[in-house]
């Protein structure tokens, strides 16, 4: 559909005076989710919404998914009525986000690791192929804009190939690509650039400049408290709490409101340097035990080589950061330190635990590796009620044994989640252990992303697991949740546990090189150390 403007005059894009903002079915005297929200946005300006756990309200209030009072004389967005044809908001307003999985399998979980084997079947559906159907892509045009984006996205030699056989990386740039071509007047992105490595960041951030300007579509960024906010942006929502403080980027009142949010009061430990006996005993690894060792590992599918020649040893007490570009093999590499990946089983040399990977059972290693992942995040149950519904503590208990469902705790497993809880949990940013506590019982499917992505980080850190992989460990946390895993990470892990990390932000790793850590970096399938 193209939309052209019937009026000379240029309407408001977004306009409310003095609103509050309800879940529906709630009335004017319940307490507003947002209260008091007096928010204009004109043609031409340039919007990002900053915010912590009430980013997510202000993005419901953007995709009509609050009930808002006064509800507004000519809708949410005035200029759609101005276009021909007229568009409704409910048609008009499309959003990607990265932060909650479709309900598949009726939020039952679902088992991730079966992607690898799928990509051996060519008759999967291809990114082409799930781009032309998302959009209802037919006709030339679209099809010629498909192509022209893909190219800016770095997608065209990805699209011909299946589905699933995509990175993390590269699954989030599709999910944008499709989010373009639908077309649709304003395009909502919550975390646009997480999970993104640094060469793909700009790309993505020209992009979305260029056709926000075109006004093809209208682009709206959601963004947490520490991501950098694109030059190109000129005017930021701060969503504080319940309120939302709008106006120009460097305006006193918005640069305030960015400041309480990153200055809020976490109640964390101070974090210091590493000690220097923990650094050096890091340094000094190789009188540990072999955790993993891997030489002259491959993983191919048909014509395509994803791992070439691998070699790695990873000790007890190391810290290594996994570094490379989206597509690079990182994903695949770390699927069979899980013994995820069905070519695991058939490498002649990898051996975990000191075992050839083939002697040990999957649910031995699910018991002995602390996994986070953007697959497991997608993955993990998210039932609302009935069999299979998780409480938070409950789903935290579920990494004792690896699974994925309830099962009875012992009261030193109790203690163990309160031990952790304690450290990580929202009492730690508030002061109040009672949060905790109210934390632990609300059921895990209704917490807000960024508490997801904590308690999931707390499941595989409760076992004492003396190999831990976090990918994208920090997805959709705010900046308090970050400082306080951080630290913990630092300070609390054994002297025998040891962590591979995974991320494309620097500033996000829990170590440096001058406190032990070590970084392998793959590129096009290869591994190799770098000093």
């Amino acid at each position: 559909m193209t939309y052209r403007r019937i009026s000379t005059i240029p309407p408001k894009i977004l306009s409310l005076k003095s609103s509050n903002a309800f879940n529906f079915g709630d009335g004017d005297a319940a307490t507003p989710v947002l209260r008091d929200v007096s928010w204009t946005i004109n043609d031409g300006e340039s919007w990002a919404v900053v915010g912590s756990s009430y980013k997510d309200a202000v993005i419901n209030l953007l995709t009509g998914h609050l009930r808002i009072s006064p509800s507004p004389p000519v809708g949410l967005y005035p200029f759609l009525s101005q276009l021909d044809p007229p568009s409704d908001s409910h048609d008009s307003v499309a959003l990607v986000s990265f932060a909650t999985r479709l309900k598949a399998a009726g939020g039952a979980f679902y088992d991730f690791s079966a992607r690898y084997g799928a990509l051996r079947d060519e008759e999967r559906i291809t990114l082409r192929e799930s781009l032309y159907a998302s959009a209802s892509i037919q006709d030339r045009e679209g099809k010629n804009i498909l192509q022209e984006l893909a190219e800016r996205l770095d997608l065209t030699r990805l699209l011909d190939l299946p589905l699933v056989a995509l990175s993390n990386g590269q699954t989030r740039r599709a999910r944008i690509l499709s989010g373009l071509l639908k077309r649709l007047p304003v395009l909502i992105l919550d975390e646009p650039f997480t999970g993104l490595d640094v060469q793909n960041r700009p790309r993505l951030s020209n992009l979305l400049k260029d056709m926000h300007e075109a006004r093809n579509p209208r682009v709206i960024i959601a963004l947490r408290p520490q991501d950098p906010i694109p030059d190109w942006i000129s005017h930021i929502a701060v969503a504080l709490q319940s309120t939302i403080v709008t106006g120009e980027r460097s305006a006193a009142g918005v640069e305030e409101a960015l400041h309480k949010l990153l200055s809020a009061p976490k109640h964390h430990r101070t974090e210091g340097s590493v000690p220097s006996n923990e650094a050096s005993f890091r340094r000094a690894s190789p009188q540990k035990k072999d955790v993993i060792v891997m030489k002259g590992v491959n993983v191919s599918y048909s014509t395509r080589h994803i791992l070439k020649d691998v070699n790695w040893t990873i000790r007890e007490g190391d810290r290594w950061q996994l570094q490379g570009a989206n597509g690079s093999g990182k994903t695949t590499l770390t699927s069979l330190l899980t013994g995820a990946h069905p070519q695991s089983y058939i490498q002649s040399h990898l051996h975990i635990f000191s075992q050839p990977r083939s002697d040990i059972a999957t649910v031995t290693l699910q018991q002995l590796i602390g996994h986070v992942s953007p697959e497991l995040f997608n993955a993990f149950p998210r039932r609302l009620s009935g069999p299979g519904a998780l409480t938070v503590k409950e789903a935290i208990a579920s990494g004792f044994d690896g699974n994925y469902v309830y099962r009875r705790r012992t009261q030193a497993e109790d203690e163990r989640i309160g031990e952790m809880v304690d450290k990580l949990g929202p009492g730690a940013e508030t002061g109040n252990d009672k949060d905790n506590e109210i934390w632990l019982d609300r059921a895990f499917a209704t917490l807000p992303p960024g508490e997801q992505s904590l308690a999931l980080l707390i499941r595989a850190l409760v076992n004492r697991p003396k190999l831990i992989i976090l990918d994208e460990v920090f997805a959709g946390m705010d900046d308090a949740m970050v400082l306080r895993t951080r630290q913990y990470l630092r300070e609390d892990l054994g002297d025998d546990q040891a962590v591979v990390f995974v991320g494309h932000w620097e500033s996000e790793v829990p170590w440096s090189i001058g406190e032990g850590l070590r970084v392998m970096k793959m590129e096009d399938g290869h591994a190799f150390e770098v000093d």
